[in-house]
């Protein structure tokens, strides 16, 4: 699933991270990887955040959905969403961090 993502996001040249492992230091999004979360049985997740949606059974045929309407646009896929965990404030795609020391 990391691939379709990486895939997806590098043609939209939204991942970000710094030039040398191969991203856009300009990019809005951070993609990271981590081991089980406890949802084996739901298929793959993927949790946005911070806006606090976890989707689940995603297929790599769906990645171009979740970005073009959850990243881009702020639409949830209500079909492949799983729970919205509750957040204080609605944060904004284009936050980024200022310090150009920053890394991905």
């Amino acid at each position: 699933m990391k691939e379709a993502f990486e895939r997806e996001l590098t043609a939209r040249g939204l991942l970000m991270g710094k030039a040398a492992k191969g991203k856009n230091p300009q990019g809005s999004v951070v993609l990271t990887e981590c081991a089980s979360v406890g949802f084996c049985a739901i298929g793959a997740a993927v949790l946005v955040y911070p806006d606090g949606v976890w989707y689940a059974q995603v297929r790599a045929s769906d990645v171009p959905e979740i970005i073009e309407e959850h990243l881009l646009h702020g639409h949830v896929v209500e079909r492949l969403a799983l729970m919205k965990l509750p957040v204080d404030t609605p944060a904004k795609h284009t936050d980024l961090p200022e310090n150009e020391n920053w890394e991905a």
